[in-house]
């Protein structure tokens, strides 16, 4: 991975939601129009959590303000939806990935910021300068091992790999260009849905196992 703005940043969703992001883009939770078929993955107690931790940049927010990107694949939460460990279990080829580059949203055309870790937790500082880039732990977000009894004795891995980035309110839809999928049954379905959407010329499908437990 690139660590500058070079690089891409991710969100996961599962494939019953794909059609609506598609077409009306991405909303924070608190932003989110009222959709009763949403289809939910994360922990509802980690969501909880969410609506009550203040921004430090921006402190008149909360972290549920922002559409959140992780800068990482492979995370502990999809590991969550894979085993069904505090979420209900998933098969891995319905979830797919938005890859959005990160310089098109660290931009004046956003508020932004990121974050050291998973923005939920206590410890978690948060950034709006590129320059603090470097304050996000490239080990722990490449690392495949992201126990916290990992061979390399950091008991913190898990949070750091969930560093995030955080986009105020919504992300237009044009600025994903890749959606990567599970494999080739996977990437069919996708292609249709994006083909029906008349976005097959601005958005490219990738099968990448690398993604994925």
């Amino acid at each position: 991975m690139i660590h500058d703005i070079g690089k891409f940043v991710y969100w996961i969703i599962p494939i019953e939601n794909l059609a609506f992001d598609l077409e009306f883009g991405l909303f924070s939770k608190n932003n989110a129009p009222e959709n009763p078929d949403r289809s939910i993955i994360g922990n509802t107690e980690i969501i909880v959590e969410r609506d009550r931790k203040t921004i430090e940049c921006f402190p008149s927010t909360v972290v549920n303000d922002y559409v959140p990107f992780y800068f990482s694949v492979r995370t502990p939460m999809l590991y969550n939806i894979f085993t069904g460990k505090g979420v209900p279990k998933r098969n891995q080829e319905d979830i797919v990935y938005f890859c959005i580059l990160l310089k098109d949203l660290m931009c004046d055309r956003f508020q932004w910021c990121f974050t050291d870790g998973n923005a939920a937790k206590t410890i978690t500082s948060f950034y709006n300068s590129a320059k603090d880039l470097g304050r996000v732990d490239w080990k722990s977000i490449e690392s495949k091992d992201f126990r916290n009894d990992n061979a390399d004795g950091d008991v913190d891995r898990i949070r750091k790999k969930h560093a995030e980035f955080l986009v105020k309110d919504f992300v237009p839809a044009d600025l994903i260009k890749v959606i990567v999928v599970f494999n080739e049954k996977a990437k069919i379905s996708v292609e249709k849905i994006v083909k029906n959407l008349n976005l097959e010329n601005r958005i490219k499908v990738v099968v990448n196992k690398e993604y994925y437990f």
